[in-house]
Protein backbone atom coordinates (compact mmCIF):
# COMPACT_ATOMS: atom_id res chain seq x y z
CA UNK A 1 0.00 0.00 0.00
CA UNK A 2 1.67 3.25 -0.91
CA UNK A 3 1.44 6.37 1.33
CA UNK A 4 1.06 10.32 0.14
CA UNK A 5 0.30 13.53 1.36
CA UNK A 6 0.78 16.99 0.53
CA UNK A 7 0.04 18.92 3.52
CA UNK A 8 1.95 22.24 4.47
CA UNK A 9 1.89 25.05 2.82
CA UNK A 10 2.39 28.91 3.53
CA UNK A 11 0.50 31.82 1.70
CA UNK A 12 2.23 34.41 3.26
CA UNK A 13 5.76 35.51 4.22
CA UNK A 14 4.53 36.31 7.66
CA UNK A 15 3.61 32.59 7.91
CA UNK A 16 6.26 31.07 6.43
CA UNK A 17 8.41 31.03 9.71
CA UNK A 18 7.65 28.02 11.74
CA UNK A 19 5.46 24.87 11.53
CA UNK A 20 3.95 26.10 14.86
CA UNK A 21 2.71 29.38 13.21
CA UNK A 22 1.37 27.16 10.15
CA UNK A 23 -0.58 24.74 12.60
CA UNK A 24 -2.56 28.02 14.03
CA UNK A 25 -2.89 29.37 10.39
CA UNK A 26 -3.57 26.13 8.25
CA UNK A 27 -7.34 26.07 8.29
CA UNK A 28 -7.65 30.06 7.94
CA UNK A 29 -5.11 29.88 5.22
CA UNK A 30 -6.87 27.15 2.54
CA UNK A 31 -10.56 26.15 2.34
CA UNK A 32 -11.19 23.05 3.86
CA UNK A 33 -13.80 20.38 3.66
CA UNK A 34 -16.11 17.80 5.57
CA UNK A 35 -15.62 15.24 2.89
CA UNK A 36 -13.22 13.57 0.39
CA UNK A 37 -13.82 13.64 -3.24
CA UNK A 38 -15.37 10.59 -4.02
CA UNK A 39 -13.74 7.90 -5.96
CA UNK A 40 -14.76 5.76 -9.03
CA UNK A 41 -14.18 2.19 -7.54
CA UNK A 42 -10.30 2.79 -6.86
CA UNK A 43 -8.96 -0.10 -5.20
CA UNK A 44 -5.14 0.77 -4.70
CA UNK A 45 -3.26 4.44 -4.68
CA UNK A 46 -2.02 5.69 -8.21
CA UNK A 47 1.89 4.26 -8.60
CA UNK A 48 2.84 7.93 -8.58
CA UNK A 49 2.43 8.38 -4.92
CA UNK A 50 5.30 6.32 -3.82
CA UNK A 51 9.62 7.09 -3.10
CA UNK A 52 10.78 10.32 -2.11
CA UNK A 53 10.48 13.47 -3.30
CA UNK A 54 13.25 17.03 -2.79
CA UNK A 55 11.45 20.17 -3.61
CA UNK A 56 9.58 23.84 -2.89
CA UNK A 57 6.70 24.44 -0.10
CA UNK A 58 5.74 28.08 -0.56
CA UNK A 59 9.44 30.21 -0.21
CA UNK A 60 11.31 26.90 1.68
CA UNK A 61 12.82 23.70 0.81
CA UNK A 62 10.87 20.72 2.23
CA UNK A 63 11.10 16.63 1.31
CA UNK A 64 7.70 14.88 0.48
CA UNK A 65 7.91 10.42 1.69
CA UNK A 66 5.28 8.20 0.40
CA UNK A 67 5.56 5.39 2.96
CA UNK A 68 4.69 1.60 2.13
CA UNK A 69 2.74 -0.76 4.19
CA UNK A 70 3.53 -4.19 5.27
CA UNK A 71 4.30 -6.28 1.97
CA UNK A 72 1.05 -8.37 2.92
CA UNK A 73 -1.17 -5.65 3.28
CA UNK A 74 -4.06 -5.42 0.96
CA UNK A 75 -4.63 -2.66 -1.32
CA UNK A 76 -6.44 -0.21 -0.51
CA UNK A 77 -6.85 3.66 -2.13
CA UNK A 78 -6.10 5.61 0.83
CA UNK A 79 -2.49 6.33 2.07
CA UNK A 80 0.12 8.25 4.09
CA UNK A 81 3.35 10.36 3.78
CA UNK A 82 5.35 12.85 5.65
CA UNK A 83 6.78 16.22 4.13
CA UNK A 84 9.68 17.48 6.10
CA UNK A 85 10.12 21.50 5.87
CA UNK A 86 13.98 22.39 6.07
CA UNK A 87 15.92 25.27 7.43
CA UNK A 88 16.48 27.78 4.98
CA UNK A 89 20.62 27.81 4.29
CA UNK A 90 20.71 24.39 6.53
CA UNK A 91 18.74 21.77 4.02
CA UNK A 92 20.31 19.18 7.14
CA UNK A 93 18.03 20.87 9.83
CA UNK A 94 14.07 20.29 9.89
CA UNK A 95 11.79 23.01 10.95
CA UNK A 96 9.06 20.18 11.44
CA UNK A 97 6.91 17.78 10.00
CA UNK A 98 3.83 16.88 8.74
CA UNK A 99 2.06 13.62 8.66
CA UNK A 100 -1.04 13.23 6.58
CA UNK A 101 -3.66 10.57 5.29
CA UNK A 102 -4.87 10.89 1.70
CA UNK A 103 -7.41 9.80 -1.16
CA UNK A 104 -6.69 10.56 -4.88
CA UNK A 105 -9.32 11.06 -7.24
CA UNK A 106 -9.29 10.46 -10.73
CA UNK A 107 -11.61 12.96 -12.82
CA UNK A 108 -11.26 14.21 -16.64
CA UNK A 109 -8.23 12.40 -16.19
CA UNK A 110 -6.64 14.35 -13.62
CA UNK A 111 -5.43 13.22 -9.99
CA UNK A 112 -7.25 15.08 -7.07
CA UNK A 113 -6.20 14.84 -3.64
CA UNK A 114 -8.47 14.55 -0.72
CA UNK A 115 -5.96 15.04 2.44
CA UNK A 116 -6.32 14.78 5.87
CA UNK A 117 -3.47 16.31 8.37
CA UNK A 118 -3.04 13.69 10.95
CA UNK A 119 0.28 14.53 13.06
CA UNK A 120 2.86 18.02 13.61
CA UNK A 121 5.74 17.12 14.71
CA UNK A 122 4.20 14.28 16.54
CA UNK A 123 1.53 15.79 18.19
CA UNK A 124 -2.13 14.91 16.76
CA UNK A 125 -4.08 17.64 14.65
CA UNK A 126 -6.02 19.69 16.58
CA UNK A 127 -9.76 20.36 16.25
CA UNK A 128 -9.04 23.72 13.65
CA UNK A 129 -6.98 21.82 12.15
CA UNK A 130 -9.61 19.05 11.05
CA UNK A 131 -11.09 18.46 7.34
CA UNK A 132 -10.10 17.50 3.81
CA UNK A 133 -7.68 19.88 2.14
CA UNK A 134 -8.42 19.43 -1.36
CA UNK A 135 -5.60 19.55 -4.32
CA UNK A 136 -4.78 18.98 -8.01
CA UNK A 137 -1.53 17.18 -8.90
CA UNK A 138 -0.53 18.09 -12.00
CA UNK A 139 2.55 15.38 -13.34
CA UNK A 140 5.70 16.34 -15.88
CA UNK A 141 7.94 13.38 -15.97
CA UNK A 142 9.06 13.39 -12.38
CA UNK A 143 8.02 16.52 -11.69
CA UNK A 144 4.86 17.04 -9.43
CA UNK A 145 2.77 20.56 -9.46
CA UNK A 146 0.65 20.94 -6.53
CA UNK A 147 -2.08 23.31 -6.65
CA UNK A 148 -5.07 24.26 -3.76
CA UNK A 149 -8.34 25.88 -4.05
CA UNK A 150 -7.85 29.85 -4.35
CA UNK A 151 -10.56 30.87 -0.99
CA UNK A 152 -11.48 33.92 -3.28
CA UNK A 153 -13.11 31.72 -5.94
CA UNK A 154 -14.35 28.89 -3.72
CA UNK A 155 -15.93 32.29 -1.31
CA UNK A 156 -17.69 33.31 -4.10
CA UNK A 157 -19.16 29.56 -5.11
CA UNK A 158 -20.15 29.34 -1.83
CA UNK A 159 -22.33 32.66 -2.04
CA UNK A 160 -23.83 31.53 -4.97
CA UNK A 161 -24.66 28.05 -4.10
CA UNK A 162 -22.79 25.93 -6.31
CA UNK A 163 -21.09 24.30 -3.65
CA UNK A 164 -22.79 23.94 0.03
CA UNK A 165 -20.47 25.17 2.77
CA UNK A 166 -19.97 28.41 5.20
CA UNK A 167 -17.61 31.41 5.56
CA UNK A 168 -16.04 32.49 9.06
CA UNK A 169 -13.13 33.86 10.21
CA UNK A 170 -10.46 32.88 12.29
CA UNK A 171 -7.12 35.08 13.81
CA UNK A 172 -8.33 37.58 11.22
CA UNK A 173 -8.47 35.40 8.30
CA UNK A 174 -10.88 34.15 6.83
CA UNK A 175 -12.06 30.56 6.70
CA UNK A 176 -13.89 28.69 4.27
CA UNK A 177 -16.08 24.98 5.14
CA UNK A 178 -17.28 22.98 2.52
CA UNK A 179 -19.91 20.91 3.50
CA UNK A 180 -21.01 19.28 0.33
CA UNK A 181 -21.30 15.66 0.20
CA UNK A 182 -18.30 13.31 -1.63
CA UNK A 183 -20.04 13.12 -4.59
CA UNK A 184 -21.34 16.56 -4.89
CA UNK A 185 -17.64 17.69 -4.97
CA UNK A 186 -17.01 14.98 -7.80
CA UNK A 187 -19.74 16.26 -9.50
CA UNK A 188 -18.28 19.96 -9.31
CA UNK A 189 -15.23 19.15 -10.20
CA UNK A 190 -16.41 17.42 -13.70
CA UNK A 191 -17.52 20.96 -15.24
CA UNK A 192 -15.60 23.19 -13.16
CA UNK A 193 -12.90 25.69 -14.37
CA UNK A 194 -9.77 23.70 -13.03
CA UNK A 195 -7.47 26.23 -14.02
CA UNK A 196 -9.50 28.82 -11.60
CA UNK A 197 -10.63 27.07 -9.07
CA UNK A 198 -7.40 25.17 -8.40
CA UNK A 199 -5.15 28.11 -8.88
CA UNK A 200 -3.20 29.11 -5.78
CA UNK A 201 0.24 27.15 -5.61
CA UNK A 202 1.23 24.84 -3.59
CA UNK A 203 4.28 22.76 -4.26
CA UNK A 204 6.37 21.60 -6.62
CA UNK A 205 8.72 18.27 -5.95
CA UNK A 206 10.65 16.21 -7.88
CA UNK A 207 10.95 12.47 -7.48
CA UNK A 208 14.24 11.61 -6.02
CA UNK A 209 13.73 7.74 -5.80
Amino acid sequence: MNLSRLLSGWKSAGLTAVVGLFALSLAACFPTSEHPIALNGETDAPSVFSGIWEGGLGDGKATLIFMEGAEDAAPTPRFTGLIIRHREGKPSINEGWIEFEAEAAEIRGEIFLSALLKRLDGNPAEADEAGYYLFRVQMTGDDMLVTTLDDRVMAELLNRGALDGSISSSVGLQVIRITSDSIGLRAFLVTADLEEVFSEPFARFTRQR
